[in-house]
Parts: C-alpha cells; sequence; structure tokens
C-alpha cells in the first residue's frame, strides 16, 4: 500500500509540475511568476525525492502514467493548485504516518511541508485575484 501511494504521489507531482509550468505563462506579474515557479521547483525535487524513495523501497523507479490538467483562466488555475496543494499535504501527512522505516522519513517530510507552504503561495495569489 504505501508504495502505491508513492507510485501516486510521483504522478501527482509530474502532472503538479507541468500544470505550474503552463499557469506561470498565463501571467505577467512578477510576484505571481516567483511564486509559480517556487512551486514548480518544488514539484522537480519532489519528483525526485519520491522516485528515490520508491526505488529504495522496490530497487526500481517508477514508470510514468501522464496526466494533464486543464484550466480556462488563470484564476481557475490558482484555485485548481491551491486545493492540490493542500490535499497533496494532508495526503503526505497521512504517508508519513505509515512509513515503513526512517529512512524514507526525510523525503516525505520536506514533500508534506514543501506542499503547505505552496498551498500559503496559491492563497495569496488567489487572494489578490479577487
Amino acid at each position: 500500500m504505501f508504495v502505491n501511494n508513492v507510485q501516486n504521489g510521483i504522478e501527482q507531482t509530474w502532472t503538479s509540475g507541468r500544470f505550474y509550468k503552463e499557469l506561470l505563462g498565463k501571467t505577467n506579474n512578477p510576484v505571481y511568476k516567483e511564486f509559480i515557479e517556487q512551486a514548480e521547483n518544488d514539484k522537480r525535487k519532489h519528483y525526485e525525492l519520491l522516485q528515490y524513495v520508491h526505488y529504495m523501497l522496490t530497487g526500481e523507479y517508477h514508470t510514468l502514467n501522464k496526466q494533464e490538467r486543464t484550466f480556462s483562466t488563470f484564476r481557475e488555475g490558482v484555485l485548481i493548485a491551491l486545493k492540490k496543494e493542500l490535499k497533496e499535504a494532508a495526503f503526505y501527512r497521512d504517508l508519513l504516518m505509515d512509513i515503513p522505516g526512517w529512512h524514507v522519513y526525510q523525503p516525505i517530510f520536506i514533500v508534506m511541508t514543501d506542499a503547505s507552504i505552496n498551498a500559503m503561495r496559491f492563497i495569496c495569489i488567489y487572494n489578490a485575484l479577487k
């Protein structure tokens, strides 16, 4: 079950990273760009960390089933990102409670805390768009 959740995390992280790259192209605001770039960089880091965890547990890297997320307006995209980051923070918190050993604690903890920070970034953007 833990490995399946890590695989799901890998796929969601890849999808979010691609989504943020597209979202980044929809704004000229330098503050929004900075926040979205940081979230995109975090997703790249999370992808690598989760692949590392998967490799430690199985001896192989996970093969992606690539998915795409779409949005029609920048505001809608920010709201989707915000909801996804909040959901991911809770997902990784729960995953942290089921770790099979301390050797995977740190990568999962980093992903969990970064998701919370990214949610705060998207809350700031979303509230500014109202």
